[in-house]
Order: structure tokens, then sequence, then C-alpha cells
């Protein structure tokens, strides 16, 4: 098939009608259901917003003293710590600017949101534009991704960092779709570059390399198909450019924080054989997730952490995969097998890559001795505790999928009821599935939305003044006693507090010479406070990971509580870094404000024309 001849048949690929329509049903359909979960009864949150909503308080208070400067350190948690060398942290992310604009708890639910009707219209432009689909099967693979179990069940527990996946599409119709001139063509590419460093300020880690083998599988997708990959590559490669130069400030940073704890120590779970790792990962990808939990959860050896239901949502609803049966039933009718011995080598090459792409997160989630030892010697995985989350990788290649062998399967007017069967299928299963697990979330969320509140009326001054593990706190009639990362609002610095950088119970944490009092208070030289440099730049600063500040620095540990730059000293490799980004910056600025004076110019351009014309048609009446 010849992508671009059937592009030209199809005409405008803009959104229609029916398009928006059908869209308003179902994201107003996918709020109802999960808008009560933010919060659930009596402000309880899902469990890993003890995380979130304190960083994006403590990100609003950066904000409130300093604007959008670069927030490197925080004395919040942990007796202080880094803060955009942490690479979870997003304070140049959607979240922490919908947290400073409108509170944590409308972040939270705005984001989730915004990241599905992100996933819809990137996909339905994706299927448009770039495969030449018609509109209904656009529609239904937008349904799809929409209301793909992923993103809402990971939003409702707190793995908000996770929104980023929402590009995904986005990213693939840059690099994919068809244009007419290079300048749209080097457009495409500077988007999406500064997606690509998005993924990296928001907190999307390692789940890039999943995200990005999705793209590449949708690529070879398109190739299959006979479209041309040459613009794929070249502005794959310039826009990787993009994104490295404008995140490589905080790559370098993270890199140098995490190179002091790689947390290698955990063990990595997977299924005991090839037959148990198909059967968890079709069970993820079609069950409801406490059902695949149930399913798949005692298929896996190797155990070190329950992997909870919402580490198996990635459902696409059982009406969806019955529909991918029947297609690829009807797809076999055609004896595809008879087309091996026209296969080109361009064809050979793609498939190979695709297959082996595919392979992937299964592979990864398959233990037996040899294979996990092997893993755990790879950057990245070896510091995971779960790679089911590799999974990710197969849900938009198969919502693209689905929609491609739908619309070759020439069903006729029965491909309607067929898409519209199936979008309703899962819509339905969302609606009733059993989300007791979800239900049952219990971090109590009222304390950072009572923080953020005073924040707003500049009745609490950010500042933290104490080191303690639990405060108790009197706001009114409320009455609460804070622990974990909450103690912020209280100007308390938790010591027992969550970072998952440090282990899931603190294993590479130490607050050993750290007592409750006064953060300012002097003990045998050193204050009672950590210096967060030295966790990032310990050489720079003549001190080790985990130091205090040294009496002598009392003025940088005054700033530091107080939520101020302070002087620190970095290395050679992170001021070129700084350089990189800060050039990266400029340069991306300079080319928005030439591509908005080039708009200009057109505009102004077509005005003179039209008045040009009408003065002719004056003179010749």
């Amino acid at each position: 098939m010849n992508i671009a001849a059937n592009w030209k048949k199809t005409g405008s690929t803009s959104p229609t009608l029916l398009a928006w329509l059908i869209f308003s049903l179902l994201w107003l359909t996918f709020d109802l259901v999960f808008a009560n979960y933010f919060p659930l009864k009596h402000h309880l949150m899902g469990d890993d917003y003890s995380l979130a909503l304190p960083a994006w308080v403590d990100g609003y208070m950066w904000f409130k003293n300093n604007g959008l400067s670069v927030p490197w350190f925080t004395p919040s948690f942990c007796a202080g710590q880094p803060f955009f060398p942490d690479p979870q942290s997003g304070y140049y992310a959607l979240p922490q600017w919908l947290a400073i604009a409108v509170g944590p708890l409308q972040a939270a639910h705005g984001t989730l949101l915004a990241s599905a009707a992100l996933l819809f219209w990137g996909v339905y432009l994706l299927m448009r534009k770039v495969f030449a689909t018609g509109t209904t099967v656009a529609v239904l693979v937008g349904g799809l991704l929409m209301f793909n179990g992923f993103l809402p069940y990971r939003m409702i527990v707190g793995h908000i960092g996770y929104h980023g996946f929402a590009l995904v599409p986005w990213i693939a119709l840059l690099l994919l779709m068809p244009v007419r001139r290079s300048i749209h063509s080097w457009t495409a590419a500077l988007i999406a570059g500064l997606l690509l460093a998005y993924w990296v300020q928001s907190g999307f880690g390692t789940l890039m390399l999943a995200a990005g083998l999705s793209i590449l599988l949708i690529a070879c997708l398109y190739g299959l198909r006979d479209g041309s990959l040459t613009r794929f590559f070249g502005r794959s490669a310039l826009a990787g450019l993009i994104g490295l130069g404008l995140s490589a400030a905080k790559l370098w940073a993270g890199i140098s924080f995490l190179s002091h704890f790689p947390r290698t120590s955990y063990l990595l779970p997977g299924a005991g054989n090839f037959l148990d790792a198909l059967i968890v990962v079709a069970s993820g990808l079609f069950l409801p997730s406490q059902w695949a939990f149930d399913v798949a959860n005692p298929r896996l050896v190797n155990v070190q952490w329950m992997q909870a239901p919402h580490e198996w949502a990635y459902g696409f609803g059982i009406t969806t995969a019955l529909l991918l049966i029947a297609l690829l039933l009807n797809w076999l009718r055609f004896k595809p097998w008879r087309c091996v011995n026209s296969t080109t080598l361009r064809q050979a090459l793609l498939s190979t890559v695709l297959v082996l792409g595919l392979i992937v997160p299964i592979a990864l989630n398959i233990w037996t001795p040899e294979w996990n030892a092997f893993l755990k010697t790879l950057p990245a995985i070896k510091s995971s505790s779960t790679l089911l989350r590799w999974m990710i990788v197969y849900i938009p290649f198969l919502a693209v999928g689905i929609g491609l062998l739908l619309q070759r399967a020439g069903w006729g007017r029965f491909t309607y009821v067929a898409a519209g069967l199936c979008l309703l299928g899962i819509v339905a299963q969302t609606i009733w599935e059993p989300r007791g697990y979800y239900l049952s979330q219990g971090y109590d969320a009222k304390p950072m939305v009572i923080g953020d509140a005073l924040l707003r009326a500049n009745k609490l001054t950010p500042g933290i003044n104490m080191l303690g593990n639990a405060v108790d706190i009197q706001i009114g009639q409320y009455h609460k006693q804070l622990r974990s990362n909450d103690t912020l609002i209280a100007g308390v610095s938790q010591t027992a507090c969550y970072n998952p950088i440090f282990g899931y119970r603190l294993e590479n944490f130490s607050a050993q010479n750290l007592t409750p009092g006064s953060v300012l208070a002097v003990n045998n030289g050193y204050l009672n406070l950590k210096n967060p440099a030295c966790y990032v730049y310990p050489k720079e600063n003549n001190c080790q990971p985990g130091d205090r500040f040294k009496a002598d620095q009392l003025e940088q540990a005054q700033a530091f509580v107080n939520y101020r730059p302070f002087a620190f000293n970095i290395s050679e490799g992170q001021k070129i870094a700084n350089v990189v980004t800060k050039f990266s910056l400029s340069f991306t600025l300079l080319c928005v404000l030439g591509w908005l004076a080039c708009l200009a110019y057109v505009a102004y351009s077509t005005r003179l024309s039209r008045k040009k014309d009408k003065n002719i048609e004056q003179i010749i009446e």
C-alpha cells in the first residue's frame, strides 16, 4: 500500500465534528469514572502521593521566593537533599505548574485529564496524518489509548511522573508525518526535541527507554506499509540532539547524584518460564488490573516487593482482545506468508527489528539465574526493582496495530459496528471493573491542602527550623500528627523521610549524628543539617555524600533552610552541561521567535495581497 497516495485520497485530516463529539463523550465519561479519586473520601489519596504532594508544596515554596530559577536543593526532606538533580523531580513540568497555579489536588486531577486528552488527539492525528486511516479507525485508536489502564491507575496511586507517557503518540507523529517543506521538517524535529527534554524534566525516568522503543515499533509499522523512514531517522537524530542539549544540565546532575546511590541490591522478579511470561503479559494487557494481579502475580519468582494491582494496569479490556483475535484471523485468511518470497531486504530488516522489539518486554520478565545475573549488569536495568513497566512498549503499538488491521479488514459498514462495540466494551469495563485496591489507598492529603492554602494566604512563611520524625499541628479545629514528608508545613525536615533514591526502606540513607531539634544547632563543629551539595559534588565541596554543613558554613545553611540559593561548587562536567543547556535554550528561543516572525510576515503579505486585489477590482469597476 502506498501511504502517500492514500493520504491524498482521504482529503482533509482535520478532526471532524463527529471526532470532537465522540472525544467529548469519552473524556466526560473518563472524568466521571476517575474524578472521585482526587481525592477519595476523607481527603485520602494514593499512597505514593505522600511523595508527590509534599514535593509540589515544596516546589511552591521555592517558587514564592525564587520564581523559576533552578531549585538545586531542598531542605524540606531528609534533613536536606538534592531537588533538581533528583531524576524523579519535575519542577519544570505540568503537575508542578498546575500545583503552583491552582493547588495540589487540582494539579493531580488536571494532569490526568490533560494526559487523557493528549493520548486521544496525539494518536488520532498519528492515524490520520501518518497512516492515512479513516476517522472511525482514528477515533477507535484514540479511545483505546485514552481508556488504557496504565495512566489513570498510575495517577491514582501517585506515580505522577509517568504522565509523560501521553507524549508518545505526539513524538511519533512529529517524527513520521509527511511535510512539504524542509522548514516544516526542522520544526517538527525541534518540537519533538522539546518533548524529549520534557520527559527528562518531568521525571519520566528509565521508562523513557521503553517509550522510545514503542515509538521505534510504530515507525517499523509505518515502514512495512511502504512509508519512507528517511525523515524518521533524520528527525530523530536532530530531536535527540535538541532534547539532550536542553536537558544536559539535569541529566549530568542526576547521573552525578545516582552514582552514589546505584540501588543495585534489589531482586528482579520474573516469570519462571516463557509460557508464564506470555500469561503475565497477556493478563496485564487485557484483564482488569485486580484480576491480572490474581492471575499473574503467583507466576512470578524471585520476588522481593509485592507487585500490587497498579503494577498490572496496562489493560485494553476483554472486548479489545476479542476484536484483536477476530482481526488477526481475518488477516490470516489472506495467507500473508505467501508474500515471503517477494519480501525485500528492507522489509526483512524492519520485520526483524519489529519482532525483536516485541520480544524485549517478555524477555525482561523471564527469570532464570543466568539471565537474571546478566540483567543485573545492564545500565538502568540493574537499578530496577521490577521490569513489568516495560509492558508500556505494547500499549501504543497494539492500539495502532488494531487500527491498521481494522482499516485493512474490508468489513465495510461492519467496521463502524466493530469500532463502536470495542469502544463501548472498554468504557464499560473501565466503569464496572473492581477497584477495591484503589479505593483503599490511605494517604491523607488534607495537611498538604491546608499548607498550600496557608502559603497562598501568606500565613505560612517558607522555612525549615527543626529536624524530627513527627510533629503535631493544630489549625483551627483540625489536629493532626504529621509524619513522613508532610512535616515540611510545620517547618520540620523529616529524618525518616520518603525518597526511593535512598531505598524503599531508606537502606542508603544515614541519620547518624542528626538529632531532633534546631537545624542550626552546632555539634562537634557541624550543624544539624545535611549539605545536599555533598550528595552530588562531594569532591568539589571537600566532603562525602551525606555530610552535614560545617559550623563555618552558617551563612549558606541559613540561606538553604529559608529556600534561598546558596554558594556551592560544581564539577567541570556540570559546568559544561550547564553551558550546553543555556545554549540550547537560547537556540530554541531564537527558532521560536524566527517561526513567529515568519508567521507574521506571511500574514502581513497575505493581507497586502488581498488589499491589492481589492484595489484592482475597484479600479476595474
